[in-house]
């Protein structure tokens, strides 16, 4: 079981977590903008994609379904153009244990406006979810 208010939290706290990502900036999403300064390292920004559940136990109140977290990998144009396949396996072992039913990887792409490569990864997830109630009020 997830609280869904510490998806984005746990899944991060993950990622944090392991070396890999020491020299990868991590961060939440945030609406797109232009980056006044050349990006110099590879950065990461997750976020919610969709969250989908229903009460699907009998006479129980039981909330599960599938959640999915986006992950936007931006790559300076002179890196190794391996290194967004290489992070996003190795986020996938780094969550594999929310329960992955699902990966969705785009193609790299170069942004000009970012003046970048990106590659966007999303992760579905099918778990139970837990918003709160009168133990946690």
């Amino acid at each position: 079981m997830i609280k869904a208010e510490k998806i984005l939290n746990e899944f991060l706290s993950r990622l944090l977590d392991d070396r890999f990502f020491a020299d990868i900036q991590l961060t939440r999403a945030y609406p797109n903008a232009v980056k006044p300064t050349v990006l110099k390292n590879t950065a990461v920004a997750v976020g919610i994609k969709s969250i989908e559940l229903d009460d699907n136990a009998v006479y129980e109140n039981v909330k599960a379904g599938t959640f999915s977290v986006f992950a936007d990998v931006f790559l300076p144009f002179e890196s190794d153009k391996t290194v967004p396949e290489a992070i996003v396996f190795r986020i996938c072992r780094d969550v594999s244990d929310f329960n992955i039913v699902s990966i969705n990887i785009s193609e790299i792409k170069a942004n000009s406006l970012a003046q970048c490569y990106i590659m966007r990864a999303v992760f579905t997830f099918n778990n139970e979810l837990f918003f709160g109630g009168k133990e946690d009020e």
